[in-house]
């Protein structure tokens, strides 16, 4: 028969050393248990609610009124110079006869910009007359807005100021400073004799326009 004797603290050493490497495991599984937690942690981002706002919001809008500054000659004698209308966003200069060296027609027209955000004369183009080959320049960031038409030349302008038989003119440059709100932009439109001799017969143009593009800037 053999006979195994126990030392009693050799067990309570044993078994303290066992707790104490139970208590090391339980706290590094707890640390990764940590670690992992802070890797994954989620960061959110709510909207609570985002609306795109209807036109009326930020809606931008102009009206426009024009009227005849100067008749320029040296008399009037063969020279009418149409009323010009304005319906909307469109103005219409009335029938104009322009029949010798000096002629011309100068009339100041005013946009006001009544809608709620900043707005530009974007773009300036030129369409020619049907009865005649003109020679067009749409207004840009160097040129103002032009049509050549024969002894004709149509003209937009920022500025046209009269001096007996001279109308000195500064471009009206493409696209314009911004219009603010409840600001407004002046401009004038010129038609002018430019050639140097009568016409043999009268010469009709009909149909020449320009086209402003306005936009929000």
């Amino acid at each position: 028969m053999k006979v195994i004797i126990v030392e009693k603290g050799s067990y309570k050493m044993r078994t303290k050393k066992y707790k104490v490497a139970l208590l090391v495991v339980i706290v590094l599984l707890c640390g990764i248990t940590i670690a992992y937690a802070a890797l994954s942690t989620t960061l959110t981002i709510t909207f609570n609610k985002v609306t795109q706002a209807g036109s009326d919001v930020v809606s931008w809008s102009q009206t426009m009124t024009c009227s005849k500054t100067n008749d320029v000659g040296t008399s009037a004698t063969g020279r009418t110079c149409g009323a010009i209308t304005v319906s909307g966003t469109a103005a219409t200069i009335a029938d104009t006869t322009l029949s010798k060296p000096g002629d011309g027609c100068v009339y100041k027209c005013t946009i006001t910009n009544t809608g709620k955000i900043a707005a530009k004369i974007n773009t300036i183009v030129p369409t020619s007359p049907t009865s005649i080959t003109c020679t067009n320049t749409s207004a840009s960031s160097s040129a103002t807005a032009k049509m050549v038409c024969g002894n004709i030349t149509y003209g937009v302008y920022a500025s046209a100021t009269v001096s007996g038989t001279t109308i000195t003119t500064t471009n009206l440059t493409a696209p314009s400073a911004a219009i603010a709100t409840n600001g407004t932009k002046d401009f004038y439109v010129v038609a002018q004799y430019t050639g140097t001799a009568l016409n043999s017969s009268a010469v009709t143009q009909t149909g020449g326009k320009f086209t402003f593009t306005l936009a929000q800037s």
